[in-house]
């Protein structure tokens, strides 16, 4: 079980129903000692973590991670929007994606435009260029099952790509099944509450920082990992929106807040930045 500093009310999630955030909601309520849980999605990333940043009793299911698209952006620029040191990721999962091809039509050949979230448009395409003529439109929408959903209200021209799932709650045929170009596709959640985490046996810790700016910093900070033997199991950055050539980098290493090497890297790595937050201690999945 999470350790959680307040009763959780409310636990958001990337809607509507039918998305892989709901699925991964549904494995995170299986940790939650709480119960009776009021369980809401929300339309976007953004929308979810600036409601738990200023919202007591809730938390936040979001995506952070795709093995084929690598990192979802609005996610880590969000992450450093919190204002509320207290709200941190407290536990991750992987959900295995598959996606299918639905539609109120029978016949995949009536297809000319496909709705569905970017990714998971991007996850297709060779699919969609097998089955589909270089001019089939290709329409970006919020998620898979929101793309599914509209379908409700669209002509037989229409497909949306989402899971088996969202076919059976809104009633749509699966053209295809299994469409992903990489079959071992896989998306990262995270939650992200008030939380306090206890160290296990296999933890990571996961931060943000900007370096100062001068010869040789981002390689400084990444040798106190080296010197002290601590994995770093991810690395990133992001445009810091503040001047153009200045980044935020985003680190995952293996341990937890509170052991003692964690602490004594930490120590060190102040001292070539500027700018550190501490984005949460938790068990690796």
């Amino acid at each position: 079980m999470i350790e959680i500093n307040e009763e959780i009310k409310e636990l958001l999630f990337l809607g509507p129903v039918g998305t892989y955030s709901e699925i991964a909601k549904n494995q995170f309520l299986t940790i939650l000692a709480q119960k009776n849980i009021e369980q809401i999605p929300f339309a976007t990333v953004k929308k979810i973590i600036e409601y738990v940043d200023k919202t007591p009793h809730s938390a936040g299911i979001i995506p952070i991670e795709n093995s084929i698209e690598g990192m979802v952006r609005e996610t880590l620029d969000n992450l450093l929007s919190l204002k509320d040191k207290n709200v941190q990721i407290c536990a991750e999962t992987v959900i295995p994606v598959h996606h299918c091809l639905v539609s109120r039509a029978k016949d995949i050949k009536k297809i000319k435009k496909i709705i569905s979230h970017p990714q998971a448009l991007a996850q297709c395409q060779n699919f969609i260029n097998k089955h589909f003529s270089s001019g089939i439109e290709q329409i970006e929408k919020a998620s898979t099952s929101r793309a599914a959903q509209e379908l409700i209200n669209l002509d037989e021209s229409y497909a949306a790509i989402a899971n088996k799932r969202t076919a059976e709650l809104f009633k749509l045929n699966v053209l295809a099944k299994n469409i992903n170009d990489e079959p071992d596709n896989k998306t990262r959640f995270i939650m992200l509450s008030r939380c306090t985490t206890t160290a296990t046996d296999s933890d990571k810790t996961s931060i943000a920082f900007a370096t100062k700016n001068q010869p040789g910093a981002l390689v400084k900070v990444l040798n106190v990992f080296d010197a002290l033997n601590i994995n770093l199991s991810y690395i990133d950055s992001r445009p810091s929106k503040k001047n153009l050539g200045e980044y935020v980098f985003f680190v995952d290493f293996e341990g937890h807040i509170t052991d003692d090497p964690s602490q004594k890297v930490l120590d060190l790595i102040r001292l070539n930045t500027n700018y550190i937050k501490i984005l949460g201690s938790y068990r690796k999945f």
